[in-house]
């Protein structure tokens, strides 16, 4: 597993590399455009280049790419839906141009239109955005499971992979270990994280999970709510963690931490945590 922290780029996406570095990241995540909204300032294709130059300069891989948190992929409302369409799409173009390998994205509520529907919105927003062109993996992460969500269980998720079946090659799942808590799979021991993957095996495969988000957490298990926290510092433990790595520490896909606070210090100590979990594996 080659960790990373998702850059922030206000400065520039050469100057986020930069600071990756500082941290000495493997990988890297960035937002797809502004995460808060559904307007999507075109990228210069010379700003695209020196970011892949950089990032291959680094030895920073894999990009990943991780839409808005407003994309609702299971929306009924048409207009929602469809800028979660187009949202999605140009993460996969943008995507392309910055030599990401994966974008990541929220897979949404029905909003009580049903679950049926909402796998079938879903299926079909993944499959347009995929037209847009070659280029990465969509990896639907999957949430806490909170109100009329779809896909906070890996049943739910094999539902959604099964009607994609015709472009497998090119969508995945993501797992968030905050998500996965308040969701209500106990992480935090060596037999809940075995149970765990067996799940993802059983339902999915273990070769369509494509990313980790590696955050602990301070909500009660099973809760259905996020609060992300410090890795070793919350409810999943530093007992969690270290199991996590055993199944995924000798796969090549990204562990991306999201925990809080906007500062070097915090993001150094959280990499420093997973990487003294790693050198002891």
């Amino acid at each position: 597993m080659r960790f990373g922290i998702h850059i922030r780029i206000s400065s520039g996406l050469v100057k986020g590399l930069d600071r990756a570095a500082e941290l000495g990241c493997e990988a890297v995540q960035l937002f797809s455009q502004n995460p808060n909204g559904w307007a999507a300032r075109p990228l210069e294709p010379r700003e695209a280049e020196a970011f892949r130059e950089k990032a291959a300069s680094l030895d920073i891989h894999p990009i990943v790419l991780h839409t808005p948190y407003l994309v609702n992929l299971a929306a009924p409302d048409d207009d929602i839906w469809g800028k979660s369409v187009k949202a999605l799409a140009h993460a996969v173009v943008r995507g392309r141009q910055l030599g990401a390998e994966t974008v990541v994205t929220h897979i949404g509520s029905h909003k009580g239109a049903g679950y049926d529907l909402g796998v079938q919105r879903i299926c079909e927003a993944v499959r347009r955005s995929l037209e847009a062109g070659d280029g990465p993996a969509i990896a639907l992460e999957l949430g806490s499971g909170a109100g009329a969500s779809i896909g906070s269980t890996f049943e739910q998720v094999a539902d959604i992979l099964g009607c994609l079946d015709d472009v497998s090659q090119r969508v995945g799942i993501a797992i968030d270990t905050a998500h996965l808590y308040g969701a209500g799979y106990d992480i935090s021991t060596s037999e809940g994280v075995g149970n765990l993957f067996s799940q993802i095996e059983s339902n999915v495969g273990l070769d369509r999970l494509l990313l980790v988000h590696l955050n602990d957490t301070l909500v009660d298990l099973g809760s259905h709510r996020d609060r992300h926290h410090h890795i070793g510092r919350g409810n999943i433990g530093v007992k969690g963690f270290a199991e996590m790595l055993n199944y995924t520490i000798h796969r090549d896909i990204p562990g991306i931490i999201e925990t809080p606070g906007d500062t070097i210090a915090f993001d150094q100590a959280n990499l420093d945590a997973l990487r003294e979990l790693r050198r002891q594996r």
